[in-house]
């Protein structure tokens, strides 16, 4: 039984690196090479949203290295992409070459038709979105943004055509504190997902069935072209990177999102008032 991980090289990726292959043991990895982890601002914003631009994604390397801090794991069988050779030759190659029993699959381009229907064996992707409201790109962004940073979650689900739309197998929700950031809230609800994954696949490799429930509805696909950099005014300008806090002093409502929980956590008293 063998696992091979797709996922980028951000310092979030590079800790689920080392978390299976402390955990579990990785037969594959291949990594996609992602863009800058601090990009810089376009040249068209004005001197303040510039400014707003570069503090957020500063804030983002910061968080990622606070919380996702590890030493690197080094995986012998791994191979380097770049993001258009995602579904090439080279990568279905390696991957019938190692023929695993389960891939996982996060932070990474889409996989084509041809790649999945390619591929023998059960792949899951840890989406950093709660399905079906939130698939897509950038979707810890836009909870905060429409204040209702509770639903800042993630999903975990078997990968078909449709972009995050296969069965759940599993979700968590947000991880929030008072005095989160933006980006600590991501953060900490990403390494919530990572973390949950572990039993899943060790639950999984000894033989068992892993339930998984249809998505219900086809919610909403956020675009990369949906986020653009005065979106960033409303969290820094008006809200002072402060969303949470608002939340929990109850300025947003108390909602909280609908989630399938995987019944290897029924006991888990922290999944307790997510059960449907």
């Amino acid at each position: 039984m063998s696992v091979v991980l797709l996922t980028g090289n951000h310092p979030r990726h590079k800790y689920l690196v080392n978390l299976l292959q402390n955990n579990i043991g990785l037969s594959g990895l291949v990594i996609e090479n992602r863009e800058m982890h601090v990009p810089v601002a376009p040249s068209s914003l004005d001197y303040d949203l510039k400014k707003i631009f570069d503090d957020h994604f500063r804030k983002r390397d910061i968080a990622e290295n606070l919380i996702f801090k590890c030493n690197e794991s080094d995986i012998f069988n791994k191979i380097l992409i770049e993001k258009e050779n995602l579904n090439s030759e080279t990568v279905l190659n390696y991957l019938n070459k190692i023929s695993p029993s389960l891939i996982i699959t996060t932070g990474i381009g889409v996989l084509n038709k041809k790649t999945i229907s390619s591929i023998n064996c059960p792949i899951w992707n840890i989406h950093g979105g709660i399905s079906p409201e939130f698939k897509g790109a950038i979707t810890h962004f836009w909870p905060s943004y429409l204040l209702k940073p509770q639903f800042t979650g993630c999903t975990i689900h078997y990968v078909e055509e449709k972009i995050d739309a296969g069965e759940i197998i599993h979700q968590t929700p947000a991880v929030i504190e008072k005095g989160d950031n933006l980006h600590t809230l991501s953060c900490k609800s990403l390494k919530l997902a990572y973390d949950s994954i572990v039993p899943l696949i060790i639950f999984f490799l000894a033989g068992n069935k892993i339930n998984s429930s249809k998505q219900k509805g086809s919610g909403k696909l956020w675009l990369n072209k949906d986020w653009q950099p005065h979106h960033l005014n409303l969290i820094y300008k008006v809200f002072n990177d402060s969303v949470v806090d608002h939340y929990l002093n109850g300025s947003f409502g108390n909602e909280l999102p609908k989630l399938y929980i995987n019944d290897i956590f029924k006991n888990d008293s922290f999944y307790k008032k997510y059960f449907n």
